[in-house]
């Protein structure tokens, strides 16, 4: 996973200003790209949890299992932390006075 684009893609949907300017310039909105985020540690995960499989199996490579692990959990953090991020957001948005 590119943390560098997913970085580059999280900054361009919190640049625009509403839905309408999103969709003009073939921005994708934060929603999208929270998606893609996901879609794509899904995939991690999935990819790990094969190559486990394997190597418990006999069949796979320690190598690339490690591997698959290391990614699996980089995005694995990177989404708890997005998490985190934004629910404190919240609750600050939630204890503003009105």
């Amino acid at each position: 996973m590119d943390l560098s684009k997913v970085g580059a893609s999280l900054l361009e949907a919190t640049k625009s200003t509403g839905p309408e300017k999103g969709a003009a310039s073939g921005e994708g909105s934060f929603a999208e790209s929270m998606g893609e985020v996901l879609a794509e540690t899904n995939r991690d995960i999935n990819t790990a949890e094969a190559a486990t499989r394997e190597l418990a199996a006999g069949k796979g490579d320690l190598v690339d299992t490690m591997i698959s692990l290391g990614r699996a959990d980089v995005s694995l953090r990177m989404v708890v932390s997005l998490r985190n991020r934004m629910l404190e957001s919240y609750q600050e948005i939630m204890r503003m006075q009105v």
